[in-house]
């Protein structure tokens, strides 16, 4: 087994049917709480390959605090953009120093301004990857006006994409960063 997703409470009948997640190389988590925190740590510990961590929620919630507090040795790959939350500048510096974030390799997250990713750079000491959605992001607030006006691709030229701008005066040289062409208001960022 590959891949699995998991809505939570998952009952003891689980583990009849799924014995082993050796295998595990992708968790997919729907839903995720505090409370199930413990069901959650039961599954990262029988997953010793695991390599993406996917986590989300469905609705509206305050930040979950037990995402700071799982732990699995081997996830490089951290995917919160579906988590239905915006990460502000704490909360970003608390994930930076927890064991999921010190050995993340690949971020996907919401944050709400772009000091946050500062942090996120900065901090992640073995970051490769990062794909970030920002809330100060005017850009792309102004492409997804435009998007169903006719003429549009000659409209945004004229426009400067102030956030890609700001993040190149901000960061070293070493960062490739753009804006994906798939999700415009995702911004992508390469550490050489």
């Amino acid at each position: 087994m590959d891949s699995v997703c998991i809505t939570f409470p998952i009952n003891d009948q689980f583990w009849s049917i799924v014995p082993s997640l050796k295998t595990l190389r992708s968790l997919r988590i729907l839903s995720h709480t505090d409370t199930y925190q413990s069901q959650l740590q039961a599954l990262l510990d029988r997953a010793p390959y695991l390599y993406r961590l996917d986590i989300r929620q469905e609705v509206s919630l305050p930040l979950q605090i037990s995402l700071f507090k799982y732990n699995n040795a081997s996830v490089r790959q951290l995917y919160l953009q579906k988590y239905n939350y915006r990460f502000n500048e704490e909360e970003c510096d608390t994930l930076t120093h927890s064991q999921l974030g010190v050995q993340c390799e690949i971020l996907y997250i919401q944050v709400k301004n772009r000091e946050s990713i500062i942090i996120l750079v900065n901090n992640m000491i073995n970051l490769r990857t990062l794909h970030i959605q920002c809330e100060d992001d005017e850009y792309s607030k102004y492409l997804s006006l435009i998007e169903n006006v006719n003429d549009s691709h000659q409209t945004n030229k004229t426009n400067k994409d102030e956030l890609i701008q700001w993040l190149k005066d901000n960061l070293s040289s070493t960062y490739l960063i753009s804006r994906d062409p798939k999700s415009i208001n995702c911004i992508r960022l390469w550490i050489r």
